[in-house]
């Protein structure tokens, strides 16, 4: 199953646990208790109830690593979970079984939702929609021991998970900075007076547009002029600072101009000499974004 028909899974199975319609298909010709269990590496369904005749109760439990979400998909609930944790949700259901079908009301008052279903078998089969079409999950005989074992396992699952991503993380970031300083020192170089390379070649499409509207007088002035001009106006302009820089740090760039969405993730560059610490000095800080496979130069001068 592909990561996006589990996230499509996930917010319906949790849909489904706020009391959001879906539609249900279980087994349980006989009286008594009986439980069905589906899980894979990022969720579980656990369907547990007793029946007497025509009639069942019981609880719906799903366990789920939490994905990141949009603003649209979050709504007005700010206090959802941080994407990788994995957390646990049970809702109540009364309902009634007859022939190959059941009916299941999930909660109660105005927040009870019916939910319709069929017998297949000894599968428990839910069926869940999404936008487009639907999404089926099979759930088969179980325990409750084997719902807090596939619970375990989905963590452990996601702490490998996260061990490997932060261990690939590291990794490419060691590239990252060992590909930033060789752009940053060609970019250095490119800026000074006289060099025979052309600074705009280190920079993104916006930078470039940016200094196409440079002040055009007494004559116009090429890209790599404007910046170079941009640049040597700033109190401790780069160019003629020892090569190099100081340092890199990986994170979120501020907006571009009055914008008040934030920034792109990037690397800020601090050059060399490094300023002392809580100071500003402007010109000492250029933002790089990586775009098509390549480093460039997001923001360079104020």
């Amino acid at each position: 199953m592909s990561r996006t028909s589990r996230r499509a899974l996930l917010a319906g199975a949790a849909v489904v646990i706020v009391v959001i319609g879906v539609v249900v298909a279980t087994r349980g010709s006989s009286d008594g208790p009986a439980a069905f269990l589906s899980h894979d590496d990022e969720s579980a369904i656990f369907v547990r109830w007793t029946r007497t005749g025509e009639d069942v109760s019981g609880s719906l439990s799903v366990a789920q690593v939490t994905q990141a979400q949009s603003a649209a998909e979050t709504g007005f609930f700010s206090n959802a979970p941080a994407p990788g944790q994995v957390t646990q949700h049970t809702a109540a259901f009364t309902g009634t079984v007859g022939d190959d079908s059941v009916r299941l009301l999930i909660g109660s008052g105005a927040a009870s939702n019916r939910v319709n279903g069929r017998l297949d078998g000894e599968t428990l089969e839910l069926t869940i929609p999404q936008d487009p079409g639907v999404l089926t999950r099979r759930l088969t005989p179980a325990s409750h021991d084997d719902y807090v074992k596939a619970v375990q396992q989905i963590r452990d699952h996601e702490r490998q998970r996260k061990a490997a991503a932060k261990a690939a993380l590291a990794r490419k970031q060691r590239a990252d900075r060992a590909e930033i300083t060789r752009v940053a020192n060609a970019f250095q170089k490119a800026l000074r007076p006289g060099s025979s390379d052309d600074p705009c070649r280190y920079v993104t499409s916006e930078v470039k547009e940016r200094f196409r509207d440079f002040p055009q007088q007494p004559a116009p002035v090429s890209c790599a002029s404007a910046i170079r001009q941009d640049a040597a106006a700033v109190d401790k302009p780069v160019a003629p600072a020892p090569l190099g820089v100081a340092a890199i740090r990986f994170g979120a760039l501020p907006p571009l101009g009055i914008s008040l969405d934030g920034g792109p993730d990037g690397a800020i560059v601090t050059w060399r000499p490094k300023p002392a610490p809580d100071s500003f000095e402007p010109g000492r800080t250029t933002f790089f974004i990586e775009q098509n496979g390549r480093w460039l130069v997001y923001r360079c001068c104020p």
